[in-house]
């Protein structure tokens, strides 16, 4: 099979050839393996992708821009301050082995500016990246599934420009300008999302991070009245333009209060469940034949601090509890941040993950910490 027959055998519950694989990795984890691997960007921006093996090819569009291309010199507004097309402001905030970017302003954190806001057109500010979602649907779609990716789709976008304990208060004090804020985002992301599915996408990509380790971050009332029903518009006017398109859902922290709902929404892929909050097998077993799951290796102490036995042993555990009967993608939990293993690590990964993603799967649970020669021979 190639990576596209891999993905969507594996989005219909059926066990592929081997488990599509896929990685999120940190900007100078990345680096490292470009120069190492004499890779140009320039010329492919997908080309880490491609020659890691993985399955999915896909860019971001949207309020998710601060993520991945805040730090593009043309964003630059002064010394290490930055802004996204929606008058975000960013920082790059450094730590000892890399960085992450700090909210700096929210443009609508004084609610009296709302009125003066411009709300900028998606379809003139994302011309660049459709083009991008183009040029890789002709010359990689045949090869490759093709997700497209519109994450921090309504909750975040709405805190990203409010702020988060001002748009929390204002899901209780001032009610009806959380709506407004809500179908504003909203409608951004559906403009485009719908953009992407008419180009052709296989999959489209939304994400609210709605939870914590601990739970959700809003009384699940409150998500179901004000911002399940705009899922729910959002999967009917995508579905209107292709009944076939799979809808991916990212969502961190605990998932077992809001899962009932991701499957009454329609959304067919979840991503991560968390290893550290959630019980994966159980919801494995209890939602296997509803989601296929994209994740869960997990990142916050095994890709980044474990060492290469127990980057295996995670691996491992992830392929035999979620792979079995197809519907899982094999992939880090989230970003793998800079530090002295995780380059490493990420080798590490890819070669246990070629080793034990073959179906049918047969993995023997292994004692942790066996010489490394068991994985690495």
């Amino acid at each position: 099979m190639n990576s596209r027959e891999r993905i969507l055998t594996t989005l219909e519950h059926k066990e592929a050839d081997r488990v599509p694989i896929d990685s999120w990795l940190a900007p100078e984890v990345a680096e490292v393996l470009i120069d190492a691997m004499d890779l140009d960007l320039g010329k492919d921006p997908f080309a880490l992708s491609k020659a890691l093996g993985n399955d999915l090819l896909y860019s971001m569009v949207g309020f998710c821009d601060g993520f991945s291309s805040i730090f593009k010199e043309e964003r630059r507004i002064g010394d290490n301050l930055y802004m996204c097309p929606f008058g975000i402001k960013w920082r790059k905030k450094s730590q000892t082995y890399g960085s992450y970017c700090e909210f700096v302003e929210h443009p609508l954190k004084n609610i009296k500016d709302y009125d003066n806001y411009a709300w900028p057109d998606p379809m003139e500010i994302y011309k660049a990246e459709f083009d991008l979602y183009k040029k890789l649907l002709k010359e990689e779609g045949k090869e490759y599934a093709i997700l497209g990716g519109c994450a921090c789709t309504m909750f975040e976008a709405s805190w990203y420009l409010r702020g988060l304990e001002e748009f929390l208060t204002d899901l209780y004090l001032n009610r009806d300008f959380a709506i407004e804020l809500l179908d504003k985002t909203m409608d951004i992301s559906l403009r485009i999302s719908k953009r992407l599915v008419k180009m052709g996408v296989d999959i489209i990509w939304w994400g609210d991070d709605l939870s914590d380790e601990r739970g959700p971050l809003i009384d699940p009332k409150l998500f179901r009245e004000l911002i399940k029903p705009r899922y729910l518009q959002m999967m009917d006017e995508v579905k209107k333009i292709n009944k076939d398109v799979k809808v991916a859902f990212h969502c961190d922290g605990a998932l077992e209060w809001i899962l009932d709902d991701f499957a009454d929404i329609g959304f067919d892929i979840i991503n991560p469940v968390q290893p550290d909050a959630n019980d994966v097998a159980s919801i494995k077993k209890k939602y296997g034949k509803r989601f296929t799951f994209w994740g869960d290796v997990d990142t916050r102490r095994v890709m980044t601090k474990g060492t290469f036995a127990d980057v295996a042993e995670e691996v491992k555990r992830c392929i035999s509890v979620l792979s079995p009967g197809g519907g899982h993608i094999l992939c880090t939990n989230h970003t793998v941040q800079a530090s002295p293993r995780a380059v490493d690590n990420v080798i590490a990964y890819y070669h246990v993950a070629d080793k034990f993603r073959d179906y049918p799967i047969n993995i023997e649970t292994s004692k942790k910490g066996q010489k490394l020669g068991v994985y690495f021979t």
